[in-house]
């Protein structure tokens, strides 16, 4: 996976949007305990990235989560925060920090609706959501 996730960082932008968008389409489709690893595996891989490129990677993954269907990218959400658990505390803080970063540039009222569901998300998993400042 480390060496996609490279590959995808360093591949021009529409490449890697079409190359992470069937990717993660793929994931939206596998039974939930496979769907949490392999979630927790490309948050490990990518932040193995420089900074830079770390934090643009997770922008592109955020930015194509919403405009999925409510399904898949609800699907990749609950897996993305149930991986939380198998993550290292300071990638999975990372991932989530640059995760509402990138969210930062969307409209207020879809920044708003995306934290709303994340809010539910822990809520619904029985997990306290983490400050984000």
């Amino acid at each position: 996976m480390d060496d996609i996730i490279k590959m995808l960082a360093d591949a021009p932008e529409e490449q890697r949007k079409s190359m992470l968008t069937q990717r993660l389409k793929m994931i939206a489709g596998q039974p939930d305990e496979q769907r949490v690893k392999s979630v927790a595996g490309l948050v490990s891989s990518i932040s193995k990235l420089k900074d830079k490129k770390m934090k643009g990677f997770i922008k592109a993954r955020t930015n194509l989560l919403n405009s999925f269907p409510d399904e898949e990218g609800n699907a990749i959400m609950v897996a993305r925060i149930k991986a939380s658990k198998l993550l290292d505390e300071k990638v999975n803080k990372a991932d989530l920090m640059a995760t509402i970063e990138a969210t930062k540039e969307w409209p207020g009222d879809k920044q708003k609706m995306f934290m709303e569901n994340l809010k539910q998300i822990f809520a619904k998993l029985g997990m306290q959501m983490p400050e984000f400042k």
